[in-house]
């Protein structure tokens, strides 16, 4: 009987300590003061400039809202407020580019100097197309909310520099 019931206890207070774990409060709607998000690409314009996209979410003036950190499209970005726009949160994702080049040799010195490739990291969520999760802290809690049906769109400075009469 007595192992019956370590066994049982032990079980217990695993599970207990494995809804610890879980304990991230999503919303499914983001806050009031959060405007709809939307993302621009961008090229470096030259090979090995490399290339990316920037995640926008604008929020109301004076929020109480700080974001930090959101997760979109696979990956974990940081969030920022804009200089020029303090009503405005940019994440700024960078493509991986092509690999370079490792020297391989028998001699481990010969192969100073070649570098670790970036590892995207595994994101907690799942997410669809056009989604994001946001952390923030409101009051000093810190919560996720999902952003749905982001969308892409063309920014000012991606037309100017991509003039009708050039191909690509």
């Amino acid at each position: 009987m007595k192992p019956f019931f370590f066994s049982f206890s032990a079980l217990l207070i695993l599970m207990s300590f494995s809804n610890c774990a879980n304990g991230k409060q999503l919303q499914e709607e983001p806050p009031k003061a959060v405007g709809e998000a939307f993302y621009t690409t961008w090229t470096g314009g030259v090979r090995g400039a490399g290339s990316g996209f920037n995640l926008f979410i604008p929020v109301t003036a004076n929020s109480e809202i700080k974001m930090d950190t959101v997760y979109f499209r696979g990956r974990k970005g940081v969030l920022e407020i804009e200089p020029s726009n303090p009503d405005l949160y940019v994440a700024r994702f960078e493509t991986p580019g092509a690999t370079k080049d490792f020297v391989m040799h028998k001699d481990p010195k010969k192969e100073f100097g070649n570098e670790v490739p970036k590892m995207i990291e595994k994101i907690p969520f799942e997410l669809a197309e056009g989604e994001a999760v946001v952390h923030y802290t409101r009051n000093g809690k810190e919560k996720f909310f999902r952003i749905k049906n982001i969308q892409k769109k063309d920014s000012e400075q991606v037309r100017l520099k991509n003039p009708k009469n050039i191909q690509h």
